[in-house]
C-alpha cells in the first residue's frame, strides 16, 4: 500500500511539473495605420506524451448574443516549438488551429490580427489608437484555460494602455490575470486617451476619453458617482478593487458592452454650438453598470461557464438583459436622475409599442431568449411581424413582474428581491439559474400564483394585462387618441430619388393588401408621395376608406387596393387614479422611490 501511495503522489508531481505555470501573451502593433495587430502566445511545460495542441479563437464576444468571423482576421500564423524550432500546423476548423508539437515541451504562437471594427467593439487599430476586446484576437488552449496568465503590451510610440486588468508591480505595460476568461474580459485601450480617476467608497473609478467627451466631465464625474453609489445600495457593495468607463467618440453609432469590471461605451461626436447634456449617456452608462453584477456574476446556467467555441444556450436572456433594462430606468428615477413624469410617460409608450407589434403574440419570451443567436436580425418584417425581443418585451415582462409580487406580496416584496435572491444563491462560478430558479424565487416572495404568470407570460405570449397591473400602483393607462385614425401599416425610407418599403405590419391593410418589403412606392390614389408626408396623406384620408397604392416591384407597375378598415394603434399616457387605496399609494412609492402627488397628473 506505501508503494503504490508514493507511486501516485510521484505520478502526481510529475504532471504538475508537466503543465504550463502560466501562459504569456504579448500584443504590439508597430505600424498601426495598416491595422494589424501582432501576437504571440508562449505555452512552456507541456507534457512530452501529447502529440499535439489544439488553440482556438472565441466565435463570439461577451455582450453580444452572435457568432462573429474573428478567426477571419487572423494572417501570418506560425507556430515554434524548443529550440525555436518550426512546428507544423493545421487547420481543424475555422476557429481551430492543432499544432503538431510531438516531443516539444513548448509551444510559441506568432499571428497577427487585422483589427478595423471600432464600431462593433470588438477589435479596431489605426493611426490614432487601438482598441481590443480580448476574445477577437487572443487564442486559448481548452485545457488550460484555467491557469494565470500575463499580457505584455507593446504600445505605438507615446501610447499608453487603459484597461480593467490590474498591472504588475512597478509595471505599466504587463498585465496579469488569473485565468483566459478573466484577460478577455477586461478590454484595452491603447492610444493617447485623456483618464480622469475618481474614488468611490475608497475605490479608483476611471474615466477614460477617445476623443472628445460626451459631455462636461465634472458633470459627467458627479452622475456616475451617482449611478455608481445606488447600483451599491440596491446590490449590498461593489464587486470590485477598480473600474474603468472607456467612451469611444464614433460618428458610426452609438452602442456600449458590460465587461467584468470596465464598459466601452460609444457615442456620436458633439455638434459644434451645441451643449451637450450628459443625460443623453446615462441611460446606456445605467444599463452597463448594472450589468456588472445581472450578467456579469449572475449568469443563467447556460453561459455559466461561457463556452467560447460556440453557441450558448438558454431561455432566461430576457431577465438578463429585458430585466436589466427595466431596472437601470428605474433606478435612476428612484434616485432623481430621471423626472417620474417622463418615467410615467414612457410606460405609455411601452405599452403602445407592445400593443402594436405583432410578434409579441407570436413567440414567447423563453424561445426569443434560447433563439437570440439565430432570430433579431435580418428581415425587419419578420423579426416585428413574428419575433419578439428580450430587451423591449422583457422590459415590459419585468415590470409586470415586478407589480405583480409587490401586490400579492402586499408589497412586501419586489423583484427588486428576487434579482437580489438569485444573486446569493448563483454566485458566479455556481453553475447559474435556470427559469425553473425565478419562478421558484417568485412564488415564495408572492404566491404558488406565480407560476400562472409564467405560463402566460414567459413560456406563453398572452397579451400583457397594461391596465390591470398598473393599477395596482395607482395608475390608470388612458388612450390618447379618441378618434380611430386610419393607417396603412408601412415603413418606409427615402433613398436617393426614391421611397422604398422597409416593413409591412402583419394585420394592417398593405399587409391584407399585398405590398411587399423593397416595393418602391410611387403615389396613393393618384398623387406622389414620399417618406415625410405618407402619414399625413393617409390622416386626411377617412376610416373605411380604399385608396390605391401604386408601387414598381421588379421593374414593373403593380397597383394594391387597400381597404383602410383596421384602426392605427392608439397612443396611451399614464395617469394617477382619483382614489388610490393605501396598498396602491404603498406600491407606487416604493416602487418609483417618490410620494404620491397629484401633481403628477399636470401637464408639464
Amino acid at each position: 500500500m506505501r508503494s503504490v501511495t508514493l507511486l501516485l503522489l510521484l505520478c502526481s508531481i510529475g504532471q504538475a511539473h508537466t503543465q504550463p505555470r502560466h501562459i504569456e501573451y504579448q500584443i504590439s502593433m508597430p505600424e498601426p495605420w495598416t491595422h494589424l495587430f501582432h501576437l504571440e502566445v508562449a505555452f512552456d511545460h507541456l507534457p512530452a506524451s501529447a502529440d499535439f495542441l489544439d488553440v482556438r479563437l472565441p466565435v463570439w464576444r461577451s455582450g453580444r448574443y452572435r457568432v462573429l468571423d474573428f478567426a477571419s482576421g487572423v494572417v501570418r500564423f506560425s507556430s515554434k516549438g524548443d529550440e525555436d524550432q518550426p512546428l507544423q500546423w493545421s487547420k481543424l476548423d475555422k476557429s481551430t488551429w492543432r499544432i503538431l508539437k510531438k516531443e516539444s515541451r513548448s509551444v510559441l504562437l506568432q499571428y497577427s490580427v487585422y483589427a478595423n471594427e471600432f464600431h462593433l467593439r470588438t477589435r479596431g487599430l489605426n493611426d490614432e489608437h487601438g482598441f481590443v476586446d480580448g476574445s477577437s484576437v487572443f487564442m486559448y488552449a481548452e485545457e488550460y484555460r484555467s491557469l494565470p496568465l500575463t499580457l505584455t503590451v507593446h504600445p505605438f510610440g507615446n501610447w499608453h494602455v487603459t484597461t480593467g486588468l490590474d498591472s504588475l508591480p512597478g509595471e505599466r505595460f504587463i498585465f496579469q490575470a488569473s485565468n483566459y476568461d478573466h484577460l478577455v474580459d477586461c478590454p484595452l485601450e491603447i492610444g493617447n486617451q485623456q483618464d480622469r480617476e475618481f474614488l468611490i467608497d475608497g475605490i479608483p473609478h476611471v474615466l477614460s476619453f477617445a476623443g472628445t467627451p460626451p459631455c462636461d466631465v465634472g458633470l459627467l464625474i458627479g452622475d456616475l458617482t451617482r449611478i455608481v453609489t445606488m447600483n451599491r445600495d440596491f446590490w449590498g457593495g461593489l464587486p470590485y478593487r477598480r473600474y474603468v468607463f472607456l467612451f469611444h467618440e464614433s460618428a458610426q453609432g452609438a452602442g456600449a458592452t458590460e465587461h467584468i469590471n470596465s464598459t466601452i461605451i460609444l457615442h456620436r461626436p458633439e455638434i459644434p454650438g451645441v451643449p451637450s447634456s450628459c443625460s443623453s449617456v446615462l441611460g446606456i452608462i445605467s444599463h452597463e453598470f448594472f450589468h456588472t453584477w445581472n450578467v456579469k456574476r449572475l449568469r443563467p446556467r447556460g453561459m455559466d461557464p461561457y463556452d467560447w467555441s460556440g453557441e450558448n444556450y438558454y431561455r432566461e436572456l430576457w431577465i438578463a438583459e429585458g430585466a436589466t433594462s427595466y431596472l437601470h430606468n428605474l433606478l435612476l428615477v428612484r434616485e432623481g436622475l430621471h423626472p417620474v413624469e417622463g418615467y410615467l410617460r414612457g410606460i405609455g409608450s411601452a405599452a403602445a409599442a407592445d400593443r402594436g407589434r405583432p410578434g409579441n403574440l407570436e413567440q414567447p419570451l423563453a424561445d426569443c431568449s434560447f433563439d437570440a443567436w439565430i432570430k433579431g436580425s435580418g428581415s425587419r418584417q419578420r423579426v416585428f411581424n413574428y419575433e419578439t425581443d428580450v430587451y423591449s418585451r422583457g422590459a415590459n415582462v419585468s415590470l409586470h413582474l415586478d407589480l405583480e409580487i409587490r401586490h400579492r406580496s402586499g408589497n412586501t416584496s419586489s423583484l427588486d428581491d428576487l434579482i437580489r435572491t438569485l444573486y446569493e444563491r448563483f454566485p458566479l462560478g455556481s453553475g447559474g439559474y435556470t427559469l425553473d430558479d425565478v419562478e421558484r424565487v417568485a412564488r415564495e416572495l408572492a404566491s404558488d400564483a406565480m407560476t400562472s404568470f409564467f405560463d402566460g407570460f414567459v413560456y406563453g405570449s398572452d397579451p400583457l394585462p397594461w391596465e390591470q397591473n398598473l393599477r395596482y400602483a395607482g395608475l390608470e393607462l388612458i388612450v390618447v387618441d379618441t378618434i380611430q385614425r386610419p393607417w396603412l401599416g408601412l415603413e418606409v425610407s427615402e433613398r436617393e430619388t426614391t421611397t422604398r418599403v422597409l416593413s409591412v405590419v402583419a394585420g394592417s391593410p398593405a399587409h391584407s393588401a399585398g405590398v411587399n418589403v423593397g416595393d418602391e412606392l410611387l403615389a396613393l390614389n393618384g398623387y406622389k408621395v414620399e417618406t415625410d408626408d405618407l402619414q399625413e396623406r393617409v390622416n386626411h384620408m377617412t376610416f373605411g376608406e380604399e385608396v390605391r397604392v401604386d408601387v414598381f416591384r421588379n421593374g414593373r407597375l403593380r397597383t394594391f387596393l387597400c381597404a383602410l378598415n383596421v384602426p392605427r394603434p392608439p397612443s396611451y399616457t399614464v395617469r394617477l387614479i382619483a382614489d388610490p387605496t393605501d396598498l396602491q399609494k404603498s406600491i407606487f412609492s416604493s416602487w418609483l422611490g417618490t410620494e404620491w402627488a397629484v401633481s403628477l397628473n399636470e401637464e408639464d
